[in-house]
């Protein structure tokens, strides 16, 4: 009985952290936007990338919302990481269809190549070992990342290391080995962050 309590309480416990969680919809930062015109308001910014919006509030009164479509760029300082991060709308294809001015967080700036990333909530079903049932649904935060070069194109990734060298193509080889050497694990930020940082680096030596 005492061990039925404990799961309970625990599982409990596991729901209240997860409804805890904040979105980036949901939390207001320190920062600024950049509008196309070339103005620059500051204040506490909100953003959502799935949905292409950010929102200012310059008064705490007022809070304007713009679309990637009105925007160069924004930056927040975000306190939960403890650093500034900065997003730029930019030119993407979007369902087979035109390209249109759409929100990235610019994760590593390059000469060659660039490593952007977008947001989304998802709700996704995962495994709970305390789970009388064995599974647990919630809404979760995921990742999708790519990659800018140097005139301008936007390729999304697939977080494998196949298509990794395939975008890398034109520095495979070096590609290959540096990623053997390094354990580099294809679908993890860091090692993502780490890769091209190399790659970038092989063209400074020419």
């Amino acid at each position: 009985m005492r061990l039925v309590c404990f799961i309970i309480v625990l599982i409990s416990a596991c729901s209240q952290v997860l409804n805890a969680q904040n979105f980036p919809s949901e939390v207001w930062h320190e920062g600024k936007v950049v509008l196309a015109e070339g103005d620059t308001l500051s204040g506490l910014v909100k953003y959502s990338l799935e949905n292409d919006v950010v929102q200012l509030s310059a008064d705490n009164k007022t809070i304007k919302a713009f679309t990637g479509r009105k925007l160069l760029y924004f930056e927040i300082f975000d306190k939960t990481v403890e650093r500034y991060r900065q997003f730029y709308s930019i030119p993407y294809t979007l369902n087979g269809n035109y390209r249109v001015p759409i929100l990235f967080e610019m994760l590593l700036a390059g000469d060659k190549m660039t490593l952007l990333c977008r947001e989304a909530v998802e709700y996704q079903t995962r495994s709970y070992p305390y789970s009388v049932a064995g599974t647990y649904s919630t809404y979760v935060l995921v990742y999708t990342y790519y990659f800018l070069d140097n005139e301008g194109n936007i390729q999304e990734y697939n977080g494998k290391k196949k298509d990794l060298l395939y975008i890398m193509k034109d520095k495979q080889s070096q590609m290959k080995k540096y990623i053997k050497d390094n354990k580099i694990n294809a679908d993890r930020r860091a090692d993502l962050a780490k890769t091209v940082v190399y790659y970038n680096s092989l063209f400074d030596k020419i």
